[in-house]
């Protein structure tokens, strides 16, 4: 379950002041986004989890400079950006092929037909996303499958949200021209937004 801001800007603060279990409460609520934001900036499962776990523990190290004037999530995929491109620099070997991220939707009863149909669906959403640009397949990616906002996917691609919004829009648009009829689009007004930008 999600907590309030309200709710966040209180643990923040009782984590500042040096109350562990504030700042596990915040981890916890944040680990899960984080990861699949990893994911979909390296490809590496084994790397995207090593990833999610030094940014929640260099967040900690660095609370005391958090000053509230961005989400404490979006202040997270900072860290997390500057963490990927920091590895990726000293990484030399290649990626290990580890199974894509794309298409894992949550898990719910279905009867096997529909789980088929679902996972004809994942493959189909795979396949039109990894045929993107790699621009506008992360976009997709942090947007959808990592749960992203407009704000936390500017920060962890390091760009102005304004880019973000177009990059989003040319490639939402890019998917409907290859007949994607599968319910990937949200209705949410940030969704909405970003498509009319």
């Amino acid at each position: 379950m999600n907590i309030s801001e309200d709710h966040e800007r209180e643990l923040i603060d009782r984590a500042r002041a040096g109350e562990v279990s504030a700042y596990e409460q915040l981890a916890e609520q944040h680990a899960a986004r984080l990861w699949r934001c990893a994911i979909a900036l390296c490809k590496d499962g084994h790397w995207a989890e090593d990833l999610a776990q030094e940014t929640l523990v260099e967040a900690w190290r660095s609370l005391a400079r958090f000053d509230c004037r961005c989400k404490f999530s979006t202040w997270l995929y900072g860290i997390l950006r500057h963490r990927f491109l920091k590895g990726r620099r000293n990484q030399n070997a290649a990626r290990s092929a580890t199974p894509d991220a794309i298409g894992q939707m949550p898990c719910t009863s279905r009867t096997p037909s529909r789980s088929a149909e679902a996972s004809e669906d994942a493959s189909r959403i795979r396949q039109a996303v990894a045929s993107l640009p790699e621009a506008h397949r992360l976009v997709v990616e942090l947007r959808f499958f990592a749960g992203a906002t407009l704000d936390e996917m500017a920060a962890a691609l390091g760009c102005p949200l304004g880019t973000v919004k177009s990059r989003l829009h040319h490639a939402l648009g890019k998917l409907r021209q290859m007949n994607l009829e599968v319910n990937l689009f949200t209705s949410t007004r940030e969704s909405r937004d970003s498509n009319h930008e």
